[in-house]
């Protein structure tokens, strides 16, 4: 089943369908691990995104229950996290590369980026239960599977529709306000904060596409573009984590210094395409966004 809710069927069944179609979708992932255990790690994780972007849309329904199985999702990602969290700063360094070395600063870029990916390939080696985590996430997503069948959402068209259509405005007027705050503060955590409300904006105006489908997929592809520039200046944050926790394994004194002046610029510029980027995106009232949803909605499921 794809990622959307249709008009006019129970939600229950709906929400249950696509939960399950996630869950399934990642366990085969998993088990197959096509092209290695990292990469099947990388598209599960995928998976568990959306299983958490499916839950926050009712969670107001059900909010023991979505409270518990988006647990349940952010433990499993969690436990697959390590090596990957290793590879994304490799991946930094490269985009690093890529858009700030110049014949005074590469050499030490790339020392710093042959330092990392020794980190990386130390990780992996010491992750000797990474089967073993792999067998245990799979099991997790069997006991989700097994959960969906307590979920209960409303049964009557008319509150299904207005619990999807409050539950996306009210991340949409999250993500309004993490624009703000992350304009005022240029705080990384708060850029981070906008980073998850534009990739919970995606996946529910993708959820919620049949009401409108061309414009929800227009507003999913700039949400997608966000995103991706968002994840890269969470990459730098991650860098620079790396750095504060243990300098001596990134490089001297005077490469740090090199690379977070390049750090620094590359952030700027995708903060700056983020804001133009999400102009238009978020440039609508809560209330307005609600109605207008809910009205295109109910009028997909007659």
């Amino acid at each position: 089943m794809s990622y959307r809710i249709r008009p006019g069927e129970r939600l229950s069944s709906e929400v249950s369908h696509v939960a399950e179609a996630q869950y399934r979708k990642a366990i085969g992932i998993l088990g197959e691990r096509r092209g290695g255990a990292y990469e099947a790690i990388h598209d599960a994780r995928k998976c568990f995104k959306r299983l958490r972007g499916l839950f926050r849309i009712v969670r107001d329904a059900g909010p023991k229950f979505c409270a518990r199985e988006n647990a349940r999702v952010r433990d499993i990602a969690h436990s697959l996290s390590v090596v990957r969290d290793a590879t994304a700063i490799v991946e930094t360094l490269d985009r690093l590369i890529a858009t700030e070395a110049t014949a005074e600063n590469h050499e030490a870029l790339f020392a710093v980026r042959e330092r990392m990916a020794v980190r990386r390939d130390r990780i992996s080696v010491q992750q000797v239960d990474l089967e073993g985590r792999i067998d245990a996430a799979i099991a997790a997503c069997e006991q989700g599977i097994t959960a969906l069948g307590e979920l209960r959402l409303p049964g009557k068209r008319d509150k299904a529709i207005t619990l999807l259509a409050k539950g996306l405005a009210k991340n949409y007027c999250r993500a309004v306000r993490a624009l703000a705050n992350a304009d005022e503060s240029d705080d990384p955590d708060d850029w981070h904060d906008l980073r998850k409300r534009i990739k919970y904006h995606r996946m529910h105006v993708q959820l919620m596409s049949p009401a409108w489908p061309g414009e929800m997929a227009l507003r999913a592809n700039v949400a997608d573009l966000a995103g991706e520039a968002l994840g890269d200046d969470h990459d730098l944050a991650a860098l620079e984590a790396v750095i504060v926790a243990d300098p001596d394994a990134v490089g001297s004194a005077e490469e740090i210094m090199v690379l977070r002046t390049c750090m620094a610029a590359q952030s700027a510029r995708l903060h700056d395409q983020v804001r133009k980027m999400v102009r238009h995106l978020l440039k609508d009232d809560k209330k307005v966004v609600r109605d207008r949803i809910a009205a295109l909605y109910l009028d997909a499921a007659q």
